[in-house]
């Protein structure tokens, strides 16, 4: 993918295939300070980075921070911005050991800036969820399979509360989002988007269940 004389002016360097690259990254946050991944550059233009902040990085859904695109990454590093300003906050090494933002290097080369829905994978924006015991609202980040389901599960329960996240990482006590943060929900065209076909799924194989009994998936597996 990369040559020699392109790839000596960094480090950190773990692979180089003829299918994608991968390289150290971070990305700085001025209150909290660095965070590290492992980020991927494939030759269709696909972007990929996993953290490696701690051992086992999740969020709130406990899913794992792998193969997530670097908007979120920014995000989870901190950055409220990412969704224009990625390039700039995600940096990787040059071979002195000195930081260069990713606009300012050779690895975007592949990149393209049009959206372009991955085959048979669907999006789903981020969802919120009402507390029925402190009425905050809860942030469920849809991006597998496992994610939905416990989202999809928690809508049937009336009453939901925070302490029914798994893992009880979470409870009442924990302050809920800025209204500024909750516009921000996910979808890979507009940060603040309220809904569009990018974003908003009416029903596939990752949200209709087999084993639920709701019409929703009942209707959709009948029907399949």
């Amino acid at each position: 993918m990369f040559t020699q004389e392109e790839l000596i002016q960094f480090h950190g360097v773990f692979q180089n295939t003829q299918e994608f690259l991968e390289i150290d990254c971070g990305c700085t946050n001025p209150r909290y300070g660095d965070t590290p991944g492992k980020l991927r550059v494939y030759i269709e233009g696909k972007i990929e980075i996993d953290c490696t902040c701690m051992d086992n990085c999740t969020c709130m859904d406990n899913c794992p921070k792998v193969n997530i695109s670097p908007i979120e990454f920014a995000r989870h590093a901190g950055r409220t911005n990412a969704h224009n300003n990625w390039k700039s906050h995600i940096w990787v090494f040059s071979h002195d050991g000195h930081k260069i933002a990713l606009w300012g290097t050779c690895l975007l080369k592949y990149h393209t800036h049009t959206f372009q829905r991955p085959l048979r994978q669907v999006i789903h924006r981020d969802e919120f969820l009402r507390c029925s015991l402190c009425t905050k609202e809860r942030r469920f980040i849809l991006r597998n399979k496992e994610a939905i389901k416990i989202y999809h599960q928690a809508l049937a329960n009336n009453i939901w509360r925070c302490s029914d996240v798994p893992n009880h990482s979470l409870t009442c006590d924990d302050a809920e989002e800025r209204g500024s943060r909750k516009v921000c929900r996910g979808c890979p065209r507009d940060s603040k988007c309220g809904g569009c076909e990018k974003c908003v799924c009416f029903g596939c194989d990752w949200c209709r269940f087999d084993d639920c009994n709701c019409q929703t998936c009942v209707e959709f597996i009948i029907n399949l």
